[in-house]
């Protein structure tokens, strides 16, 4: 048995209408301009900001997934709180894409770098038995600013995202 880890964010990957979420080139909060990539960016707001995609779990996928968040801040100080919301939509012309519930909601709080623009990695575990290969799994990425949990004055850049999982 061998653990995955594969990119969820791709070319339908869309932002919250809020303007506080949005893709953008790193070296705009970087110092030292070298590396010109890009990633997502959650300003620092009191309100819950969203980002929102879809990926197909991998034909050898059998469970222990998690989600793996990869981030890092300007900040050095507070925390921040990180929900991923999803459904798994399975089968041919059995299920709709277009629900209106989560089959599950995870979250977790996570301390700023030590120093500005470290990575920072974070995990949230996803129940297992609500994937099977072939699903198409819905899902958002939150920053939760409307919890107050969430207390660090900076905007999280979100570097990656990925779907870690076991196989046979």
């Amino acid at each position: 048995m061998a653990t995955h880890r594969i990119p969820i964010l791709g070319w339908n990957t869309l932002p919250d209408t809020s303007g506080s979420v949005f893709f953008e080139p790193y070296p705009t909060k970087a110092t030292n301009d070298r590396w010109d990539h890009g990633h997502w960016v959650f300003n620092d707001t009191a309100t819950r900001l969203e980002l929102y995609s879809l990926f197909n779990v991998p034909k050898n996928y059998v469970g222990t997934a998690s989600i793996i968040v990869v981030w890092t801040s300007t900040a050095t100080s507070g925390n921040v709180v990180l929900d991923f919301d999803y459904r798994a939509v399975a089968g041919n012309d059995t299920e709709s894409l277009d629900q209106t519930t989560q089959d599950e909601q995870l979250t977790v709080t996570d301390a700023a770098p030590g120093a500005a623009n470290r990575r920072l990695e974070t995990s949230m575990s996803v129940t297992s038995s609500n994937l099977v290969a072939d699903d198409t799994v819905e899902f958002l990425i939150a920053r939760d600013g409307a919890s107050g949990s969430d207390t660090m004055a900076a905007a999280a850049q979100l570097v990656g995202l990925y779907f870690q999982y076991a196989d046979a």
